[in-house]
């Protein structure tokens, strides 16, 4: 693999990447009051109970209700991870079909 220089380097193509959030669902089911997230898949079921009444939440909605379950200390270690920003090449998902969701 040969580095490229700064002069040879094409700018004018967009890398294949996205925040690993924008690419995350978020859910919360009705019936076990249970909260998770799923990395580029589309859930139609709770993923605890198999029960088909889930709601999507947006990314806001489902901290907010984690949160109301941690305690002081957790939420502070919550905050700080969900600041980490990282990010997903696009390449790599769905290897066989090179498509993501959402």
């Amino acid at each position: 693999m040969e580095l490229k220089k700064f002069e040879t380097f094409d700018f004018s193509k967009t890398l294949p990447i996205a925040s690993k959030s924008d690419l995350t669902m978020y859910y919360n089911c009705e019936s076990c009051n249970a909260l998770w997230d799923s990395f580029n898949k589309k859930c139609d079921v709770c993923r605890f109970c198999d029960n088909d009444n889930i709601q999507e939440l947006d990314e806001d909605g489902y901290y907010d209700m984690v949160e109301s379950r941690l305690e002081d200390d957790e939420v502070q270690d919550l905050r700080s991870e969900r600041e980490k920003d990282e990010f997903v090449n696009l390449y790599s998902l769905g290897k066989d079909n090179k498509k993501y969701v959402n």
